[in-house]
C-alpha cells in the first residue's frame, strides 16, 4: 500500500516543476523582444536627424497655411570646430542657417522662415532636405499651427493675425 503522504509530495513537486519551466519560458519574451524604454524616438512634436556632425533636434514648421510663410523651430547642434551652413530645402522654400563652431542655433530664438511653407498644418514636408555642405539627409518633417498655446507666439505674421492694444480688428 502507497503512502499518501508521498504521492502528495510528488504531485507537489511536480506542480512546482511545471510552474518553474513555465514561468522560465514566459519571461524569456524580454529576451527577444525589444524593451521598448531602451528604443530612442524623437519625444515631441518634431523630427531628429543627423547630417556629418550637425544634429537636428526636434525640427518642426509651424504656419498659418499652405501658402503662407512657416517659421522652422528646433535646435541644430554643430559638433566640429568649425563654422558650418546648413540647408533646409522643402522643395517649395529653401532657408539656410549658420551654426557657429561647437555650438548651437535655437530657432525659437532665431526666425527662420520657408515662404511658402507649402504644406498645410497637420501634413509633413515629406522628404525635406537637410544639408551640410555636400552632404544630406531627407526626413518628413511635420508642420503645425498655432492651435497649441506653446505654438502661438511662433506664428509668422502675429502682428497681422491679432489685434493689437486690446482693439478688436475692423
Amino acid at each position: 500500500m502507497k503512502s499518501f503522504g508521498r504521492q502528495n509530495v510528488k504531485r507537489a513537486g511536480a506542480t512546482a516543476a511545471i510552474a518553474v519551466a513555465v514561468l522560465s519560458a514566459t519571461a524569456g519574451c524580454g529576451y527577444i523582444h525589444e524593451q521598448p524604454t531602451t528604443i530612442h524616438y524623437a519625444a515631441s512634436d518634431g523630427v531628429h536627424a543627423d547630417v556629418a556632425d550637425a544634429e537636428f533636434r526636434n525640427l518642426m514648421v509651424i504656419a498659418k497655411d499652405k501658402n503662407s510663410a512657416g517659421r522652422l523651430l528646433g535646435t541644430i547642434i554643430n559638433s566640429s570646430d568649425k563654422e558650418m551652413n546648413v540647408t533646409i530645402d522643402t522643395g517649395d522654400a529653401t532657408a539656410s542657417v549658420k551654426v557657429p563652431a561647437d555650438g548651437k542655433v535655437q530657432l525659437e530664438k532665431q526666425e527662420t522662415l520657408l515662404n511658402p511653407v507649402g504644406k498645410a498644418p497637420g501634413e509633413t514636408l515629406e522628404d525635406t532636405k537637410l544639408s551640410v555642405g555636400p552632404q544630406s539627409t531627407t526626413s518628413n518633417v511635420p508642420v503645425l499651427d498655432g492651435t497649441m498655446e506653446e505654438y502661438q507666439q511662433y506664428m509668422p505674421n502675429l502682428a497681422d493675425t491679432q489685434p493689437s492694444n486690446g482693439s478688436s480688428p475692423s
